[in-house]
């Protein structure tokens, strides 16, 4: 079998799986919301991101609010997650620059949302994907990259080598399907 054909054997494998695909993400209800839960998730498990966002956005709703907090008030209410300290940060600048540039609202470009403090491009692709099937790129995060090292799609360990060769495996119609299966598989039925 070549590697394209693995590949395409392994997705269409994974979705028997997980029938019903989606982001293990929750307490959001408007792109900018998830943008926000996604740049959090980094280095951080989706369940500890959950705990935090729903005191995080019952008090800071939108960009606009989230541009205004007290950067030691979000410090304390994500406090419980990596990289806390940073992150705040991030999240704060990036609803100044969401609030004055976009009127509140990430922009569907995957160079323009690179721009933003703490998002790259696996942030950006993730954000793009799981919301508007964009396929500007593949986000890698370490259950895809522990997905396809083992199926032997790549031999890189970088991130964004790993997500551009993915990305010659996968046809673009499908790119924005990687993330989501890979990290269930990665997350549900890989030996730890």
């Amino acid at each position: 079998m070549t590697k394209k054909e693995v590949a395409k054997k392994l997705l269409e494998e994974f979705e028997q799986i997980f029938l019903d695909a989606d982001t293990e993400l929750e307490n959001w209800n408007t792109p900018f919301q998830f943008l926000i839960c996604v740049i959090l998730s980094a280095q951080t498990m989706d369940k500890q991101v959950n705990r935090v966002t729903k005191n995080l956005f019952s008090k800071y709703p939108d960009a606009k609010s989230l541009s205004k907090a007290n950067i030691d008030d979000v410090k304390k209410t994500i406090g419980s997650i990596n990289y806390f300290n940073t992150k705040s940060k991030h999240i704060i600048e990036t609803a100044k620059t969401l609030d004055k540039e976009y009127k509140g609202d990430p922009p569907k470009d995957v160079k323009k949302l690179q721009e933003l403090p703490g998002v790259g491009y696996k942030t950006a692709n993730v954000f793009l994907n799981q919301i508007y099937q964009a396929n500007q790129g593949i986000g890698v995060d370490t259950h895809v990259r522990k997905v396809a090292r083992k199926f032997g799609l790549t031999k890189e360990n970088d991130a964004d080598k790993i997500a551009k060769d993915l990305e010659k495996l996968y046809p673009r119609k499908d790119w924005y399907k990687i993330n989501k299966y890979f990290v269930l598989y990665g997350r549900y039925k890989m030996k730890k």
